[in-house]
């Protein structure tokens, strides 16, 4: 029995020393590795080292300071041909890609990357591009000349603004690249797919980028929006001598009946010329308070005729009277600086009927007679201005009415496709040089959607033709004018234009 218990007094104490053991083992192994904040540190580390880089132990004794988190600035995305594909969609407007494809507004590109410049076989280059024979369009080149064309080329005919990302430069090249008898693969071309692995010193750019970042961000001056300006306020002296003209009107028709008011000199020349829409107000202040019917005469819900234009954000909310939209609402005027007299003319007492204009036979009158009337509006010189047709068959690149072609067009970093092509370096960029309009808020608005542009020119279509807009010129403005322009005017009518130019080059 002695020799059982002495057997298990040993056991014990071996367990008891191997315990012991274990735990030493335990603890060593801690304080060789360091302390956990350093074993964090070391985990952060990168898995591969560089020539320059030693082995360092950290110890117990002498504790590392713990760095910062190591950021890797983000890696440049891989080129992707497919990704290409989609940003050629806003080249196809103007340009075909497959071998032998006809020439559009611009030449066809099949074979472009490495091709001599200005070479397209029956394509009539500007003699800016000709100017560049000799040269080839090597992926360098096409990069920097796809940020802006017209800077790269001055004179181009070429009216696409450009590309601002990289990524959607490289990734068209790329896809262009591979639309040729001798494509060209990525590595071909010399972009750099990936960033290097992070080192020391770019850590340290990377943290200061990051800090950088942390400061606040200074808006971008949109230099393109603010070279437009809008029709100038009225001065102190200008709104004093309205005010008094107002106050003496309303003395004035106090109590006069309707022939006389008919007939008054403001509603005249040489008055009506000159007069605001507040002296027009003192007697027909009722169209700023009437309201839209809940139904039409026939029963059917206001809400079940809204025109396609209507149901934009714009249009928001309870539906206005047709005064008070173009004169008073809140985007009204945002971009328009609309007069009662814009629409409403003068007329002249004996021309009220057709028939009394000198030097016209009795009743031969047209079955349409001429907008000679006070109350009658012409609308070929008012509402066709901004509620005509979308005349894409006269628009070189657009193939299809403006719902349908912005699809290739926007995107979340081109949220207006107009200005791919009515951008700072494109064409039709000396605009809106009107009284009526406000150029610089149209401007500002169109730089988040194309809705604001769309709006007045097709998206509130009331008439099948559309409006025969001047052809200001703009900057490298090509000197043959198309067959669909050649009666256009070169400025705005007389009575619109602004004494100064609304956009600054």
């Amino acid at each position: 029995m002695k020799k059982i218990e002495s057997l298990l007094g040993y056991l014990s104490l071996a367990g008891l020393l191997g315990t012991a053991g274990l735990a030493i083992f335990v603890i060593g192994n801690l304080i060789f590795q360091g302390s956990p904040e350093s074993a964090t540190a070391a985990v952060s580390e990168p898995a591969a080292k560089t020539d320059t880089q030693s082995d360092t132990t950290t110890t117990a004794e002498t504790p590392a300071a713990t760095p910062a988190p190591v950021k890797v600035a983000e890696a440049t995305p891989a080129i992707s041909v497919e990704a290409g594909e989609k940003v050629f969609k806003k080249c196809k407007a103007c340009h075909t890609i497959d071998d032998g494809g006809a020439k559009k507004v611009g030449p066809n590109l099949w074979g472009i990357v490495g091709r001599d410049v200005a070479t397209s076989e029956g394509f009539k280059y500007s003699d800016a591009m000709l100017g560049l024979s000799g040269k080839s369009w090597d992926a360098a080149m096409l990069d920097e000349y796809l940020t802006k064309p017209k800077a790269y080329v001055p004179g181009t005919a070429m009216s696409f603004s450009g590309l601002k990302k990289e990524a959607d430069r490289h990734n068209l090249i790329a896809y262009l690249a591979q639309q040729s008898a001798s494509p060209l693969s990525v590595a071909d071309l010399g972009f750099a797919a990936t960033a290097a692995e992070a080192t020391p010193a770019a850590a340290t750019e990377a943290a200061a980028t990051e800090t950088a970042t942390e400061e606040p961000a200074v808006e971008e001056e949109n230099t393109f929006v603010d070279s437009y300006t809008n029709p100038p306020a009225r001065t102190a002296d200008e709104q004093a001598a309205i005010d008094a003209k107002v106050a003496a009107l309303t003395a004035e028709v106090e109590g006069m009946d309707y022939e006389r008011a008919r007939y008054h000199p403001l509603h005249f020349p040489p008055m009506i010329n000159q007069a605001s829409n507040e002296e027009c107000l003192v007697c027909h202040s009722e169209i700023m308070t009437a309201k839209p019917r809940e139904a039409s005469p026939a029963g059917v819900p206001a809400t079940d005729t809204l025109a396609w234009y209507q149901t934009l954000a714009t249009y928001e909310g309870p539906q206005e009277t047709f005064h008070y939209r173009h004169l008073q609402s809140d985007y009204a005027q945002s971009v328009m600086n609309m007069q009662c007299t814009f629409c409403h003319k003068a007329n002249d007492p004996r021309e009220e009927s057709p028939d009394l204009l000198f030097g016209r036979a009795a009743y031969s009158a047209a079955p349409t007679p001429e907008f000679t009337l006070r109350k009658m509006v012409n609308p070929s010189t008012t509402c066709l201005r901004c509620h005509g047709a979308f005349p894409y068959e006269n628009m070189d690149g657009v193939d299809a009415n403006w719902p349908e072609a912005r699809l290739d067009l926007e995107d979340e970093d081109t949220p207006n496709g107009c200005l791919v092509c009515h951008g700072e370096y494109g064409f039709r960029t000396n605009r809106h040089n009107v009284t009526y309009l406000n150029a610089h808020n149209i401007e500002d608005l169109a730089t988040a959607s194309s809705d604001t542009c769309y709006g007045c020119h097709g998206g509130r279509q009331w008439y099948r033709i559309s409006y025969p807009y001047p052809r200001h010129p703009w900057p490298d403005m090509d000197e043959e004018t198309p067959d669909w322009a050649l009666a256009r005017p070169t400025a705005s009518d007389p009575e619109y234009q602004r004494p100064e130019p609304t956009r600054s080059e």
